[in-house]
């Protein structure tokens, strides 16, 4: 099942500024590994355009937790899209750092909006 935190706003400079993101995947199963697809896109500029940051695909084990970190230092809005393919066992939640690894915001799995398919990525 696909979902998105949608556009999340990363203030220009200060205490708020946003420096990576930290997505943490729990396979809350004890017999099915699940499989996830991440995918980080950032906007930025007076047009605002989606641009790929970076893509996982990976499998989670059962009762397994898998980080995976990325960098937003330069988008002025960030957006994740994850894709945990119809798995009910699985815990997904976004957390937003400063550059010294302060936690500044949290987007729990409650929070992400259901979108029909996952935006495509061209090579």
């Amino acid at each position: 099942m696909p979902f998105t935190t949608g556009s999340v706003y990363n203030p220009p400079a200060g205490l708020n500024h946003i420096d990576r993101i930290r997505v943490a995947c729990l396979n809350d199963s004890i017999l099915v590994p699940i499989n996830i697809n991440l995918q980080i896109f950032h906007f930025r500029g007076n047009s605002l355009t989606r641009i790929p940051v970076g893509e996982a695909l990976f499998q989670v084990d059962p009762q397994q937790l898998v980080v995976q970190t990325f960098s937003v230092n330069i988008a002025d809005y960030y957006e994740v899209q994850i894709n945990f393919y119809s798995a009910v066992n699985t815990v997904i939640n976004v957390f937003a750092l400063d550059s010294a690894g302060n936690l500044l915001e949290r987007i729990l799995q409650s929070e992400l909006t259901y979108i029909d398919r996952l935006t495509i990525i061209s090579t």
